[in-house]
């Protein structure tokens, strides 16, 4: 006759066999540093100005979607709750576009300008689905912090740009494929959201500052990266 610890052995390993994610998706306590690349999407104007007088002047500046790079660092605190920082750089550039309308015609001009942005964030981070599942998907949500700067943005002896940097919320979700015990490649799509302020604050006239219209950014960051588990 079999022992009953033999049979409580054997039942647990036919269940952790029938649950392949199981002990796999265990992370507490587990460091996982992620680099990654991908693409950084703005999708809203940064300033967007209108002028009916003697005709219509309109002008709208918005940064371009361009390559990003960054690094992930989090920690398990069990196999549901994680917390994770992070942060990013891509070289996007401003375009600009001016349209001039009057009785003499019109006339349309663009103009783009180096420039580069900075993301920073903390996130809290929740596995969504139970340990057992096949398919990892979690969600991100916490504070963030975008950065602005570059030829586009640089002051000279008339005035210097204001509003460069913001502080807003990003929301993250994302999924991995594991490789091996250790290494995981992980797909993510995030949202940063703020209010934008961009101001142009005049050395020469105060008449000649600006402070223009707060505008609500969505930036989209799509990318993959490679999750490296330190201590799993």
């Amino acid at each position: 006759m079999r022992s009953p610890n033999v049979l409580r052995l054997a039942s647990l390993a036919i269940a952790v066999a029938a649950a392949p994610g199981g002990l796999a998706a265990q992370s507490a306590g587990g460091v996982i540093v992620t680099p990654y690349a991908g693409v950084y999407v703005p999708t809203n104007d940064i300033v967007s100005v209108g002028v009916s007088r003697a005709g219509l002047t309109a002008a709208n500046v918005k940064h371009e979607t361009a390559f990003l790079s960054g690094v992930n660092v989090s920690y398990w605190l069990t196999d549901r709750l994680g917390l994770e920082g992070g942060a990013a750089y891509t070289k996007s550039g401003v375009k600009g576009n001016l349209l001039v309308e009057n009785t003499g015609g019109s006339t349309f001009e663009t103009a783009t300008e180096y420039a580069h942005i900075w993301l920073g964030s903390a996130k809290m981070m929740v596995q969504l689905l139970p340990r057992t599942s096949e398919f990892n998907l979690r969600l991100g949500l916490g504070p963030a912090i975008v950065s602005r700067a570059g030829k586009a943005y640089t002051s000279d002896s008339e005035g210097k740009v204001t509003g460069k940097t913001d502080i807003g919320g990003v929301l993250s979700l994302c999924s991995r494929m594991p490789l091996s015990k250790m290494v995981s490649v992980r797909l993510r799509a995030e949202d940063y959201m703020y209010s934008g302020k961009i101001g142009y604050k005049s050395s020469v006239s105060p008449t000649e500052s600006l402070n223009f219209d707060s505008r609500f950014q969505h930036d989209l960051v799509f990318s993959a990266g490679l999750q490296l588990f330190l201590n799993k």
